[in-house]
């Protein structure tokens, strides 16, 4: 279990980056966006593990700016369901 914990962050980059090639696929057809969607809440949940396992079993923690990037690919997915969501209402 342990080891998954230090491996968490490094997955929580790696669900991040597919959560924004699925919100650039969800441009052309809006199906890619419930797989961005769950893959940004799978990251994000790893990126809590980790930063829950740093406090709880001292495991290294990564730099910040890389788990700020890590929260911020995998809110992608949000950010763009706001903007779509907010764009439609006013027309």
């Amino acid at each position: 279990m342990k080891k998954f914990l230090e491996k968490a962050f490094t997955i929580s980059l790696v669900f991040g980056a597919i959560a924004v090639i699925l919100c650039l696929f969800a441009t052309t057809s809006p199906y890619f966006i419930l797989g961005a969607l769950g893959a940004g809440f799978v990251g994000f949940i790893l990126g809590c593990l980790h930063i829950v396992a740093v406090q709880r079993y001292g495991i290294k923690q990564s730099p910040v700016a890389l788990l700020m990037l890590s929260l911020l690919l995998n809110s992608v997915p949000l950010i763009y369901m706001m903007i779509v969501v907010s764009r439609n209402s006013h027309q």
